[in-house]
């Protein structure tokens, strides 16, 4: 009789939850057949899908990280409006993220919101950005840019509290991997086959208006920036490669890395080539110490083997990243860095403001540079150029809180999150030394996947579900 009772209460149970699930697919399926014939059903679709998005997120707000790394990719893509400011698929989801993270802060504070040295700096980044308004060349400028690395921030900070679990921790990197090799299959099909015209590339021009080359963007709006995605995930991805413990591990995350992999060759970016290079030296270093030979071993075969098979235009740009003779970028690269000495000497103490240097680097510009390239391109350097002593300030505080982050863990061996976070960081703070990687969002990910590695390494809060690994 008992056994009976069982079974009707699970067929009870079970034709419930079907219930449940059929009701919400008739609504679903209501709901998008107004959207399709109305704006206003488009509205009432879109208002149904955040607030169960963000019910989801109250409940687990690691969700939010998972939709956010699915989204960062977009860029421009994923614009849902340009004017008067943009507005992205990811900001929305940001925005939701800390929503619902704050509701959970609010309840249980000391539950959800913890802060790391690092966070130290990041405050006095933000701090900074915006004090350098009241004497900014440019203070709309400086107080949007100053907004940006608020919510940057933000974001670090959200990511590095709620994944607070080895599976949740591993989900992520899984995610960050997934739109990797799906982003970088179609950067490879952008550049190697021809028709396809998914996504974005950028097309160089030479003397008398022919085609010179043409470079994968992805959905990015510059080709580098797509590169600085895939580089950081490849590297992480090869960290995942040297600590994995089955066969079955070893295959599932060396094919994601080789799509990845193929996806940064397409980009043609030298910067991208190199900081996965200086990544991929931090995975050898941080590997197991049995496995560090056969990498290296390796490592060598591989560039040997792609200098051998390697188109054209990836052998020429790779024999142009030295030269700053001929090439113009490597000029322009150049000569900013000389303005940018010559912009620090002559107001060292206040700086141009966050955000405007554009407006005073025209004047420093050097000969032979580029005519439209006026942004900053060198993140160490322009902390100090735009925000005077107190950029320098931020920049020695942030160095420190990084260091920290590591220094603790030294004497035991390397977890494969501590050192996939390790060499993606490496790899991004390389990067800025050729690209303005302020607000790019893959820098403070990997900065708040830092902070989690740390503390999971440490035994620090392995889940929130208390002895739970969740």
């Amino acid at each position: 009789m008992q056994a009976a009772g069982q079974v009707e209460a699970g067929r009870g149970a079970a034709w419930k939850s079907a219930s449940l699930w059929l009701a919400a697919a008739v609504a679903s399926g209501a709901i998008a057949g107004l959207a399709a014939t109305s704006r206003a059903g488009m509205l009432v679709l879109a208002a149904v899908v955040g607030a169960t998005a963000f019910a989801a997120v109250v409940r687990k707000p690691h969700l939010g990280v998972y939709l956010i790394v699915a989204l960062v990719p977009l860029d421009i893509y994923g614009r849902i409006i340009s004017r008067p400011v943009p507005l992205t698929l990811y900001q929305l989801a940001l925005a939701l993220a800390l929503a619902a993270w704050w509701v959970r802060a609010a309840a249980e504070p000391g539950r959800w919101v913890r802060f790391a040295p690092v966070d130290v700096g990041c405050a006095m980044l933000v701090a900074a950005a915006f004090a350098s308004a009241v004497w900014s060349v440019d203070p709309p400028s400086t107080l949007r840019a100053g907004v940006r690395v608020l919510f940057a921030w933000l974001l670090a900070l959200f990511t590095a509290n709620v994944l607070t679990g080895r599976k949740r921790f591993r989900f992520a990197y899984a995610v960050l991997l997934g739109t990797a090799v799906l982003h970088g299959a179609i950067g490879f099909a952008q550049q190697f086959v021809p028709g396809f015209d998914l996504g974005r590339v950028r097309v160089y021009m030479a003397a008398g208006g022919r085609v010179n080359f043409v470079r994968a963007s992805g959905f990015f709006e510059d080709p580098n920036m797509f590169a600085g995605f895939l580089a950081a995930s490849f590297v992480a991805g090869l960290a995942f490669v040297v600590h994995s413990s089955t066969r079955r591990e070893l295959l599932v995350w060396s094919i994601a890395t080789a799509v990845t992999g193929a996806g940064l060759l397409a980009t043609l970016s030298r910067t991208g080539w190199v900081t996965a290079a200086l990544g991929a030296v931090v995975v050898a270093l941080t590997a197991p110490p049995r496995r560090r030979m056969w990498i290296v071993t390796a490592g060598l075969v591989g560039v040997l083997g792609l200098t051998a098979v390697a188109p054209g235009t990836v052998a020429t740009r790779a024999a142009s990243i030295f030269d700053t003779e001929r090439d113009e970028s490597n000029r322009t690269r150049y000569g900013m860095y000389q303005s940018t000495i010559e912009m620090i000497r002559d107001d060292w103490v206040l700086g141009t403001g966050l955000a405007a240097y554009e407006k005073v680097y025209p004047a420093y510009r050097k000969p032979g540079t580029s005519q439209v390239v006026v942004k900053p391109h060198q993140l160490p350097l322009s902390f100090w150029a735009e925000m005077g002593v107190l950029g320098l300030a931020v920049e020695m505080v942030l160095a420190l809180g990084v260091w920290m982050l590591f220094w603790p863990r030294r004497g035991r061996p390397w977890s494969v999150y501590e050192g996939a976070a390790l060499a993606g960081l490496v790899s991004l703070l390389a990067g800025s030394l050729f690209q303005y990687y302020l607000y790019f969002e893959y820098l403070w990910l990997f900065l708040a996947f830092a902070v989690a590695a740390s503390r999971l390494g440490a035994g620090v809060a392995i889940g929130f579900e208390r002895g739970h690994d969740g």
